[in-house]
C-alpha cells in the first residue's frame, strides 16, 4: 500500500500571491464617525440661533457616521413646555470630520398634553402653553416658546389668556381661547390668535 503526502505550503503561498493584490469589505463601515454630543451640540446651536431658544437634543451613545444623505433621528426636548419631539438630522456635506446637515423637527410631540378637564376645573398654566405651542408649531415651522399670563386658567368657554413668544422679528401677542368644553369626557379644545 501507498502512501502519498500532500504538500500544502506551495498551494497555500499561491493562494496568498493571487490574492495580493484584491482588496476585500466584509460589511465593515469605514466612513469617519463623530460623538453624539457633537451632533447634538451643533444642532441644539443651529435650532438656538433660527427660533431664539436652545433646546436639548438626544441622539444616544452610539459614534455616528458621517456620510452624505445619512440620517439619524433624535429626541428634541422644548425647554419650556418639556414636550419631545422626534427630529432628524441628515447630512447633505461630508467632507472628513467636517459636516454639514439638515433638522427636521416632527410637527407633533410625543408627549403631546391631552385638553381634559373635570368639570368647572382649572388646569395649570403649562398645559395651556404646551397645546398652544403644539397648535403653533406647525404654522410657524418651528417650536416656539409661549408664556402664557398666570398660573391656571379656568376651562369655561369663551375663556381667554394673553400669551407672547418670541419670533425672528421680535415678540408676538397671542390669546388662547377655549373654544368647546365636552363636560361628559372632559374634553376641551382651544384656538390661538
Amino acid at each position: 500500500m501507498r502512501s502519498r503526502s500532500l504538500t500544502l505550503v506551495p498551494i497555500a503561498a499561491l493562494a496568498v500571491t493571487l490574492l495580493s493584490g484584491c482588496v476585500f469589505s466584509v460589511g465593515v463601515n469605514t466612513a469617519p464617525t463623530v460623538p453624539p454630543e457633537d451632533v447634538e451640540t451643533l444642532a441644539a446651536d443651529k435650532l438656538e440661533e433660527q427660533v431664539g431658544v436652545r433646546p436639548t437634543i438626544d441622539c444616544g451613545d452610539d459614534e455616528i457616521a458621517l456620510e452624505v444623505d445619512t440620517s439619524v433621528t433624535c429626541l428634541l426636548v422644548d425647554p419650556v413646555a418639556g414636550l419631545e419631539f422626534d427630529t432628524v438630522i441628515t447630512f447633505t456635506e461630508v467632507d472628513g470630520t467636517n459636516y454639514t446637515f439638515d433638522i427636521q423637527v416632527a410637527d407633533v410631540p410625543n408627549n403631546a398634553p391631552e385638553p381634559t378637564a373635570e368639570p368647572g376645573a382649572f388646569v395649570p398654566i403649562g398645559d395651556i402653553e404646551a397645546l398652544a405651542i403644539r397648535a403653533l408649531t406647525p404654522t410657524l415651522g418651528y417650536v416656539p416658546e409661549v408664556t402664557c399670563e398666570g398660573t391656571e386658567v379656568a376651562i369655561v368657554v369663551g375663556n381667554t389668556v394673553a400669551c407672547s413668544y418670541p419670533s425672528p422679528e421680535g415678540t408676538v401677542a397671542a390669546v388662547v381661547t377655549i373654544t368647546s368644553f365636552d363636560a361628559s369626557v372632559g374634553e376641551y379644545s382651544i384656538r390661538v390668535d
